[in-house]
């Protein structure tokens, strides 16, 4: 890995060549553990003990650390940090948090090539701290799946089902001007394909004219199969959820009654309605190759 590439996807010129190894290690160590599954506490130490110490592992060793990166406010953020503290699937099982920490595992490898995509288009990644599901954030989710299959009579599916399906236990939020944003859309889903990633779905919200909300999703599997989920906004969008965010919240729990669900909604929509409209954002297409007959 290309250490001084490194310094400027992260957009952190200054940092030492020491430092670059560690993430170029952590980068490494991250690429293997997607491709054989998550290593060992033994296999951590030896690592360890071969860099002299100066690497160390987070707590459960599933990952060394984050990426570090400067944020558009100027912020320092590691990537993936806020799960590092928050990753036990308490009552989910062992099958499930496998499959949990394998994502986790995996993260720091996709960050930094979702990095170089962005530095290659100007563009800048939000929130990167959160770009792995924290622990508490699953169960809640599958809290509510379950309840929601219960409620129709049907039976639930189980923990490890439902870690497997959800594909934004890694996740990304990519920022870029409103007027280019169609125009990076697509850019994005040709470099992601030249690196060996497969969209395989595109959602342009914009096309759907009753949605609460306004951006572009893609589902993403990497080429070690790992899935995860990237969404693309502007400024103004981002702006727009962070007011939108607690009726968000308050709409999306299930004790939420209809009228108030329908309330929330409307709310909702009128702040996204009100955004100006991206240059050419219509004639992005949707599209899900991830089942047949998708549009």
């Amino acid at each position: 890995m290309n250490l001084h590439k490194i310094a400027k996807v992260t957009r952190l010129n200054k940092l030492s060549k020491g430092r670059m190894l560690l993430i170029a290690a952590a980068v490494s160590w991250s690429a293997m553990n997607s491709s054989v599954g998550t290593c060992t506490a033994a296999e951590a130490a030896s690592l360890i003990a071969l860099s002299g110490g100066a690497i160390t592992a987070t707590a459960d060793v599933t990952r060394l650390r984050g990426i570090p990166y400067k944020s558009r406010s100027g912020q320092i953020v590691v990537s993936g940090s806020k799960s590092d503290t928050d990753h036990q699937l308490v009552g989910c099982g062992s099958q499930a948090q496998a499959s949990y920490d394998r994502a986790r595992a995996s993260e720091p490898a996709i960050t930094m090539d979702m990095l170089e995509i962005a530095h290659e288009l100007g563009t800048s990644m939000e929130g990167l701290e959160y770009s792995v599901k924290t622990a508490s954030s699953v169960r809640s989710k599958i809290e509510r799946k379950t309840d929601k299959a219960l409620k129709a009579g049907q039976q639930p599916k189980t923990a490890t089902e439902y870690v497997e399906e959800t594909g934004d236990l890694i996740r990304y939020t990519q920022v870029a001007k409103n007027s280019q944003l169609a125009t990076i859309a697509r850019r994005t889903v040709n470099l992601l394909e030249k690196r060996g990633y497969t969209v395989d779905k595109l959602d342009n919200k914009y096309l759907n004219e009753a949605g609460r909300y306004k951006a572009i999703h893609l589902d993403i599997t990497s080429p070690q199969g790992i899935s995860f989920e990237m969404q693309l906004h502007s400024p103004e969008t981002l702006e727009a959820g962070k007011a939108t965010h607690g009726m968000y919240e308050e709409w999306r729990r299930p004790e939420t009654s209809p009228q108030r669900k329908e309330q929330l909604y409307t709310q909702i929509k009128s702040i996204y309605d009100n955004l100006p409209q991206p240059k050419g954002i219509m004639s992005l297409a949707s599209f899900d190759h991830s089942h047949p007959g998708g549009a």
